[in-house]
Order: C-alpha cells, then sequence, then structure tokens
C-alpha cells in the first residue's frame, strides 16, 4: 500500500469572495473530485459546545484546523483528490498541492457581505482581509465577472493545469 496521498487543492478567499456560491458548481462538475468547505461543520461544532464562528473561539481555530487537515488527509489516502475551500492562506494550509485565491472587487464584497446582514464593522475586516491575501497568492480567480458555474470551470481549468502550473498565473 503507497503512502502518497492525491492533491489537495487549497481554494482561499476572503470572505464574501464566493467560496460558498461555488461549492455545488464544483460537486456537479467535479468529476470525482471531493469538494470541501471549511464551514460545512461551523455548526456542528456547536454541538460539542464549541461555537467555531464567533471571534471569541479563536483560541480554537488552530484545533478546527487540524481537524480539517485529518479529514482532507484521509480522503486523500483513499485516492480521491480534495478541493479545500476556506478562508486559510497558505502558510495555514501546509502540504497542499496548489493555492488559489477568490477574489472580488471591495465594492462587490461589501455588498455581497450586508447582503448577509453583516454590519459596517464586520465589512471592513473582511475588506482588510482581502486586501491582506492578495499578494499571498500566485494563482487568482475572480468572481465578480461571471457566475458560479463559471468561477468552478476557471477553478477545475485550474486544476488540470497543476502539472505544469505556469508561475503568477491569473485567470
Amino acid at each position: 500500500m503507497g503512502t502518497e496521498l492525491a492533491p489537495l487543492y487549497a481554494v482561499s478567499g476572503a470572505p464574501g469572495a464566493g467560496k460558498t456560491s461555488v461549492q455545488a458548481e464544483l460537486l456537479a462538475a467535479g468529476n470525482g473530485l471531493v469538494v470541501m468547505d471549511i464551514d460545512e461543520l461551523l455548526e456542528d461544532s456547536a454541538l460539542l459546545g464549541v461555537p467555531i464562528a464567533v471571534p471569541e473561539a479563536a483560541p480554537v481555530w488552530p484545533a478546527y484546523d487540524r481537524m480539517w487537515r485529518r479529514i482532507t488527509a484521509m480522503t486523500r489516502r483513499s485516492g480521491h483528490p480534495v478541493i479545500f475551500l476556506s478562508p486559510n492562506i497558505p502558510s495555514e494550509l501546509p502540504g497542499a498541492t496548489a493555492y488559489l485565491l477568490l477574489d472580488c472587487d471591495d465594492a462587490v464584497r461589501a455588498d455581497r457581505l450586508r447582503a448577509r446582514g453583516w454590519d459596517a464593522a464586520q465589512v471592513d475586516s473582511a475588506l482588510r482581509d482581502a486586501r491582506a491575501y492578495r499578494p499571498l497568492f500566485d494563482t487568482v480567480v475572480r468572481t465578480d465577472d461571471t457566475d458560479p458555474s463559471g468561477v468552478a470551470k476557471r477553478i477545475l481549468a485550474w486544476t488540470h493545469s497543476i502539472d505544469a502550473p505556469p508561475a503568477g498565473e491569473r485567470t
């Protein structure tokens, strides 16, 4: 039995980038790729008495991230490539095969977050995060110039290009 893991494609983005919106499209078009969104267990984590999606939970976020690394590793160990959607930056996802940033114009992001009911301080924080993420990724997929289906196609094209990715690719 081999010990090599199947690929892990880390697809990241600050809040409002479109990670959750593209998930269903990736599942439909992924042709065998396992698609996981870090937010999928947010509500379930409260069953353990640890609400994760609140600032007060910051001390347990590293454990939550470790749990997800184990989940993705178990899947990859079985030979299934994984697309992992999260707000994590590359240094927080060691061992990924490749990293991609989902991004959009700040005004679009702000509109998306306000539509979720986010207040001005939360929106400003997400905009700061987005600005901080941009220099950390070589590959960026825009989510503000097409629908989730188009974004999914771009992500899948990127996963297929990983054998010889051009430096600084932007799609």
